[in-house]
């Protein structure tokens, strides 16, 4: 292992935060699995400061609250590409909260790239470089890592700097700093990080189409399932799949006999886990949790279907003129609710928090008048092919 660029000491740990701690900022990556288990495990932590990347080899470390209190503090900010993921694990692993994050894909999309769009396109549009692959997929249990290993790490914080440097001259020169500040808040919120049980509840409600009167039910075994999962640190899935989740619900058994009808439910799992199961069930009936999340109620209006393809044309032509990734425009959830229920008037729409600070800024009222038929939709006047929307009284 090239020991000059892993960080495997105390002391060597200690140094480097009390040098990173100058830093005006700093990038940040890890490499971790996080396949058969529900908390990822953690294996390496890549910086890079003005001087050049390092790695951090946590199996070798003690203490990591240096690098815990680093990560907490305002200064330097924190630069990572696709933070919620690398955020998520380091909050676990050290136990801090995150300050000043930096995410260059986020920035990224307000800059015309694709709101998913992966490092290595942005290091070969940002700094001109092909940045090497091979080692996707290895394991990084392993000991001793192999120096092409390391290196192939250290890419991933090594042009992050730059990036981040050349992200924020364009964003200031498009006047969009402060609308990707706006959208950034979220990655350094706690509650961004501890939502997987009310997501997870709404998706399986969706897809079972759970009645109204058995939500108290659902909720009480996605939190059981999720609390489960962390005590044996397994995939959700491992504990109980979603549709068999659904379906319990749907049937809500009194009896392990009656667990055991369930499709795709093993004698394993009721020898396992049938009492636990049954005394969720028996508890949501007697006393439902009365903070389910709640769920939007949409009064679906005829042409739906026109208005979600309007809504689609709409978005391409907005996110072209104002360069800003689609996705991050206007999500397809958002699209779906306009266009089921559309809002009446300007202030039903801004009421929508999806709809509220630079969304409204950028899109200002011709959502509302698209929505209220104010905006007509045209092949271009000129001849030339592609469609237009023009504003009718």
């Amino acid at each position: 292992m090239n020991r000059t660029r892993v960080i495997s000491t105390q002391e060597d740990l200690n140094r480097l935060t009390d040098k990173l701690r100058d830093e005006k900022a700093i990038a940040v990556d890890t490499e971790f699995h996080g396949e058969r288990r529900y908390w990822p495990d953690l294996f390496l932590i890549q910086i890079a400061d003005s001087s050049g990347p390092v790695a951090i080899d946590p199996l070798s470390i003690d203490d990591l609250s240096p690098l815990g209190r680093l990560f907490e503090s305002d200064s330097p900010v924190k630069v990572i590409h696709s933070a919620r993921n690398d955020i998520d694990v380091l909050m676990h692993h050290l136990g801090v909260q995150f300050a000043s994050v930096f995410d260059t894909q986020l920035a990224a999309a307000f800059l015309g790239h694709d709101r998913q769009t992966a490092l290595f396109k942005l290091i070969k549009a940002e700094c001109g470089i092909y940045p090497k692959k091979g080692h996707t997929l290895s394991d990084w249990s392993l000991r001793p890592l192999a120096d092409d290993q390391i290196e192939y790490a250290l890419d991933d914080v090594r042009y992050l700097l730059e990036i981040y440097r050349n992200q924020i001259e364009k964003l200031e020169a498009r006047g969009r700093l402060e609308w990707y500040l706006e959208e950034a808040e979220s990655l350094t919120d706690p509650s961004t990080y501890n939502n997987a049980a009310a997501r997870l509840f709404r998706k399986v409600r969706s897809t079972a189409k759970v009645r109204n009167s058995r939500l108290p039910t659902l909720w009480a075994l996605i939190n059981w399932r999720e609390d489960t999962a962390k005590l044996v640190n397994k995939p959700r899935n491992f504990v109980l799949r979603d549709h068999i989740l659904g379906a319990i619900t749907a049937i809500t058994p009194i009896s392990k006999r009656a667990l055991s009808r369930v499709r795709g439910i093993s004698g394993g799992f009721i020898t396992k886990w049938g009492d636990e199961i049954l005394e969720v069930i028996a508890d949501s009936e007697s006393s439902p949790d009365k903070e389910i999340p709640k769920i939007p109620r949409y009064h679906s209006r005829p042409g739906v279907s026109a208005r979600t393809d309007i809504l689609r044309i709409f978005l391409k032509q907005e996110s072209c003129r104002l360069d800003i990734s689609p996705e991050l425009l206007l999500s397809k959830d958002l699209i779906n609710s306009l266009a089921k229920d559309p809002p009446d008037n300007k202030e039903e729409l801004s009421s929508l928090m999806e709809l509220t600070g630079w969304r409204k800024e950028a899109l200002g009222d011709d959502l509302v008048s698209l929505l209220k038929g104010k905006l007509a939709l045209i092949l271009n006047p000129d001849g030339r092919a592609g469609l237009h929307f023009i504003r009718i009284d």
